[in-house]
This record gives structure tokens, sequence and C-alpha cells, in this order.
């Protein structure tokens, strides 16, 4: 970080100076409000587009920060398609923890009642719903899940029967072995 010759430490503008003497020293934002990002007032930090983009930025890293407090830390994926469906839920969580937060505007003397970054965010992450969840309906997720479940039962009452045959059992002694596998079966699931 820059110090200044105030003392203010921190990002700089660093803005081409006019005179071609080098780059601006400012505090970046200086005089504007959103001090600590983007140029100073006098390299167009007070346009009301570098405005709406600081405030932007700010909201968004503050519901990133609020987002990570609530979410788990990530972890390896073993299965795409669960995974895909755990995502598909915290697209739709952001979208309602944005929602709360959602706020329609404020008022500006300079240029009277501004959308705020909030609702900007929140269109965000409804494209961003929209998207996660229709390539989720497209893929047949729930589908694909029905289909391995499936897969894994048949492999394990083959692997049952194959036992069965192993040990020779047949007739009253085989139905007898088959109830108490299913027994079993339910109370592990």
């Amino acid at each position: 970080m820059a110090t200044s010759a105030g003392g203010h430490d921190g990002p700089r503008c660093g803005s081409r100076k006019r005179q071609g003497e080098g780059t601006c020293t400012q505090v970046a934002g200086w005089g504007t409000d959103h001090v600590g990002e983007g140029p100073c007032k006098l390299h167009g930090g007070s346009t009301p587009s570098v405005s709406q983009g600081a405030t932007l930025r700010l909201v968004e890293r503050e519901a990133r920060e609020l987002f990570g407090k609530v979410a788990p830390d990530p972890v390896p994926v073993d299965n795409p398609l669960a995974a895909y469906a755990k995502l598909a839920g915290r697209v739709n969580a952001w979208v309602d923890l944005l929602d709360d937060l959602l706020t329609v505007g404020y008022q500006s003397e300079r240029n009277g009642e501004q959308i705020h970054a909030a609702v900007q965010l929140f269109t965000q992450a409804l494209g961003l719903a929209n998207s996660v969840l229709g390539s989720y309906a497209r893929l047949k997720i729930d589908e694909r899940l029905a289909a391995i479940t499936q897969a894994q039962k048949d492999a394990v009452i083959g692997a049952i029967n194959a036992a069965f045959d192993d040990a020779g059992l047949e007739g009253d002694a085989r139905e007898s072995a088959t109830r108490r596998a299913a027994r079993h079966l339910r109370s592990v699931a």
C-alpha cells in the first residue's frame, strides 16, 4: 500500500495526470462516496457509472462474506449428480438470501431515486438460478439418480443371490435367507 503526503495508507487513484508527470497519488475514491476504491473525483470517480459500480462491488463483497459464513467448506465431489443437485439448492438459497436483503432504492441529491446495487445483484442471482435450474432440468438429474440407486439395488440383490447359490441354498432355506437379508438391508437403510 502506498502512503500519501498526508499519511493515509491505502490504494491510490493511479490515473495518468494530464501533464504526463506520472500517475495520480490521491487516495482511491477521494472526494467521492466510495473512498478506497476506483479513481478520485478529479479523474472521473464521481460519475454515476463509477459510483454505481463501486456500490455494486461493495454489496457483492458483503453478500459473499455473509454467504461464506453460512455456507459449508467445500469438499471434493465424488458424486457429480448429487453435487449438481446440491448446487441447485444453494443457488436457490442465494436467491432467497438476496431477496431478504433487497431494498428497492434510495434517494440521491444529484440523481433522484436510484436503483440500489442489491437489486442488480438480486437480478444476477435470478439469472444464475435460471441457468443452473434449467441445466438441472435438461440433464434429468432426478431420473439419473434414481437409475443409479436402482442399479445399486440390483447389484446388491445379485450379490446376495450369488452368495446363496455358492452356499447351495434352495427352496424354503433360500426363501428364509432372502427375507432375513431384506430385513437387514432395511435396517441399514
